[in-house]
């Protein structure tokens, strides 16, 4: 079996689709650690007065801000006076001078900028990882190479599972190159910017342990990748699935029917890789009262890794079945 994944290896190696799936990942990457650098620009140029916009909206709070504050004031206090309420609040307090903070939104720490990069860029490495492994099988039905793997070694238990564990440890490089160019960019952009990204040893603690469940979600996406090449021997078809499931259950279905959010796979993605998550869901919109009720939903770490591991079981249970029972052209 080692010698098998060992070849399988190398024939991922010399596939177009891993070089250009390592490609993509740095690109995202890039992107993020783009966006992250022009939020410390803006941040910065307000601070020092070249910031034309908040220049201007820092000239016209001179000239008018206190004017407007109490304007707002004296609407307030009149409206008080005539409903008898006097817990009106027209929100004048929140009239103030405008910050770098305030109009651009504040740099978050080090260690909220990695979870929050983490958590949103898991989803692209992921879909690498699994097209890859899509492709890898894939092309061996279209290329109708697999029937002659199959005659060097005609068990096809032992093809199946070297290819999928093949597919599932090349997934290591294409999220690992991505998620280590974010852990490097960021701080160099923050240090760039003399910024302090301030944390302490149990936030660098769980960050380590985010990482490591990203790098183990990039598994269980290869090895899912691969049992659904087996599965539909055709990469396109896999996309196409890919594609129809986030359109009508992750948008439709999970939007519609808030219960059904706890077993959608984004969620469950998320709540591995965040060791557990909680989100807001709105129900009752339509009872007597019109007034919605507001649930918070949560997922453990068990029950997601439980979900994920489930799916990837099911989806390689069916492909073994079918490449085991069915002809290979």
């Amino acid at each position: 079996m080692t010698r098998l994944v060992a070849v399988e290896l190398q024939r991922l190696r010399a596939r177009r689709i891993v070089l250009l799936a390592l490609v993509a990942s740095v690109l995202v990457a890039g992107f993020a650690l783009f966006t992250v650098y022009q939020h410390a620009v803006q941040l910065e140029r307000a601070r020092s007065g070249a910031d034309v916009m908040f220049q201007q909206q820092l000239e016209w709070w001179e000239e008018n801000g206190e004017q407007e504050r109490a304007t707002c004031l004296q609407q307030q206090e009149e409206e008080r006076r005539l409903s008898g309420d006097g817990s009106v609040d027209f929100g004048c307090e929140q009239l103030r001078p405008p910050t770098p903070e305030s109009m651009y939104g504040a740099m978050p720490s080090l260690a909220a900028q990695y979870d929050e990069l983490l958590v949103t860029l898991a989803y692209p490495f992921l879909l690498l990882a699994l097209l890859v492994g899509s492709t890898h099988v894939a092309a061996e039905f279209t290329h109708r190479t697999m029937g002659s793997w199959l005659t060097f070694v005609p068990r096809r238990g032992l093809v199946f599972t070297s290819k999928v564990l093949a597919a599932a440890l090349v997934s290591v490089p294409v999220v690992g190159v991505g998620v280590g160019l974010v852990l490097l960019g960021v701080p160099a952009v923050f240090r760039w910017h003399g910024i302090d990204g301030g944390g302490s040893s149990e936030v660098w603690v769980a960050l380590a342990w985010a990482v490591v469940r990203i790098l183990g979600a990039g598994l269980l996406a290869g090895a899912l990748g691969a049992g659904a090449g087996f599965l539909v021997r055709h990469s396109a078809v896999v996309v196409g699935v890919l594609v129809g499931y986030l359109a009508v259950v992750e948008a439709i279905l999970g939007s519609t029917v808030s219960r059904a959010s706890r077993f959608l796979l984004s969620n469950n993605v998320r709540g591995f890789i965040e060791n557990g998550t909680e989100w807001r869901v709105v129900e009752d919109c339509w009872g007597p009262t019109g007034e919605c009720r507001e649930v918070v939903e949560r997922l453990s770490f068990a029950q997601s890794a439980t979900t994920l591991v489930v799916v990837v079981l099911v989806v390689l249970g069916l492909a073994l079945w079918r490449f085991v029972r069915s002809d290979v052209d």
